[in-house]
C-alpha cells in the first residue's frame, strides 16, 4: 500500500492537486518496483528548511528540499520531504521555468531521494536529473498555485 499525505505549512494563499501529486508519485514507486510506502510531504518555508539542514546536517545554507528516511533498513520506504516554497519560486525564477514545474521538480527530488538515489556527486547528479526529467513527463497539468 502506498499513503501519501501532504501539509502546507506555507500559507493559505497556496493550493495545490493532491491527486496529481499522489498519481506522479506513484508512477515514480511503480516504475521502480515499490509498492509499499508511507511518504509525507510538507510545504514550508526557507527558514524552516534552513533550521533543519543546521540541526540535522550541521550545513548553514538555504535548500529547497530536504528528505529524512525514517524506516529500519529492509524495510518499506517511509519517509519525509520537507520543501521550501520560498526556494522553489526562486529557483523558478532563477532556472526560467513555472512554479509548477520547479515545484514538480522537487517533487520528484525528495522522492527519488527517499528511493535512494543520491546527488553527491557529477555522475549521481546527471543520474537523477536524468530521473526528473523522465517523470516531469507524466506531469501535463498544473499540480500547484500561488495566488
Amino acid at each position: 500500500m502506498i499513503s501519501i499525505d501532504i501539509s502546507n505549512d506555507y500559507n493559505t494563499k497556496l493550493s495545490y492537486k493532491k491527486h496529481l501529486i499522489d498519481i506522479c508519485i506513484k508512477e515514480i514507486l511503480n516504475s521502480e518496483k515499490i509498492d509499499s510506502a508511507a511518504i509525507s510531504i510538507i510545504l514550508t518555508h526557507k527558514e524552516y528548511l534552513s533550521k533543519l539542514k543546521k540541526e540535522y546536517f550541521k550545513v548553514n545554507q538555504f535548500t529547497d528540499v530536504i528528505t529524512f528516511n525514517l524506516e529500519d533498513k529492509n524495510e518499506d520506504i517511509d519517509g519525509e520531504v520537507y520543501i521550501s516554497i520560498d526556494n522553489v519560486l526562486e529557483n523558478s525564477k532563477t532556472f526560467k521555468t513555472s512554479f509548477n514545474n520547479e515545484f514538480s521538480r522537487v517533487i520528484i527530488h525528495g522522492v527519488l531521494h527517499l528511493i535512494g538515489y543520491n546527488d553527491d556527486n557529477e555522475n549521481n547528479t546527471k543520474k537523477m536529473r536524468a530521473l526528473e526529467d523522465k517523470y516531469l513527463l507524466n506531469l501535463s497539468e498544473e499540480v500547484i498555485n500561488l495566488k
